[in-house]
């Protein structure tokens, strides 16, 4: 996918999507700035999402045969072409916890028009087999707390290259509702975005994209956006809390 103008209007918050292409535009991108290789077991619900054998976006297991990513990965993506990954730290080998499998059914949010309701759940033809290297994080019944340290975690690109081989993992704090809606401006669209406190130190960029942001065994937000090409300002978040319902409505088969 190519670059997300995702807040007209406001030149200097373009977006990226996922697999957008910031160095086409001379721009230097940033890997997940702060954060440290993630240890095997850590984030055991973080899945990636190949499309047409090629890495694309990243994806959180909510169920043994689900998983939640942003809608704008696999918008226009057809289920046949994708293939998640689960239960591996690195890209570029073959590892023994590692489980792969096919996609056999997409739901987008039925509001999603880009960026609002960026939300999508994919469903698997088989689900994983449930590991210390692969388990799911549970969804929200509350409001995203403040002050909590949040992990937000991908292979996202890096200063050299258009992805990180290790997963990484970097600490958040998210912002209040009144900081988020001056953050985002005239698109924000109230209770459906988390935006992380403005950092040059500590954010998460590219190919981070439909990824989660995790605390105490909770999924609270999907990588969503940035708020600059170098990813060295806030991101967005889609707020999870906000969609449990309709999540669980389609999960559940209600």
């Amino acid at each position: 996918m190519t670059k997300r103008a995702w807040l007209a209007g406001l030149p200097l918050l373009g977006l990226l999507g996922c697999g957008g292409a910031p160095d086409e535009l001379g721009v230097q991108t940033q890997e997940i700035i702060g954060g440290g290789i993630a240890a095997r077991y850590e984030l055991p619900y973080q899945v990636r999402i190949h499309v047409s054998g090629a890495f694309t976006c990243g994806g959180t297991l909510i169920r043994a045969g689900w998983v939640v990513t942003a809608a704008h990965c696999v918008q226009g993506v057809t289920p046949a072409s994708m293939r998640i990954y689960a239960g591996d730290l690195r890209l570029g080998a073959v590892e023994a916890d590692e489980q792969y499998r096919a996609v056999s059914r997409k739901v987008m949010h039925p509001s999603y028009i880009a960026p609002d309701h960026d939300v999508a759940l994919l469903q698997l033809a088989q689900p994983f087999n449930l590991s210390q290297a692969v388990q799911p994080l549970t969804l929200p019944d509350a409001p995203a707390p403040l002050g909590a340290p949040y992990i937000a975690s991908g292979w996202g690109r890096t200063q050299t290259g258009p992805t990180s081989d290790a997963l990484k993992r970097v600490s958040l704090s998210i912002t209040s509702t009144a900081t988020c809606r001056d953050l985002v401006g005239s698109t924000y669209v109230n209770g459906t975005v988390l935006c992380t406190a403005p950092s040059a130190t500590a954010n998460v960029c590219t190919k981070d994209d439909g990824g989660p942001l995790a605390f105490n065994g909770t999924l609270y937000g999907i990588v969503s956006g940035f708020g600059s090409n170098q990813c060295n300002t806030f991101s967005m978040f889609t707020n999870v809390a906000t969609y449990t319902p309709w999540i669980r409505s389609v999960i559940n088969g209600t």
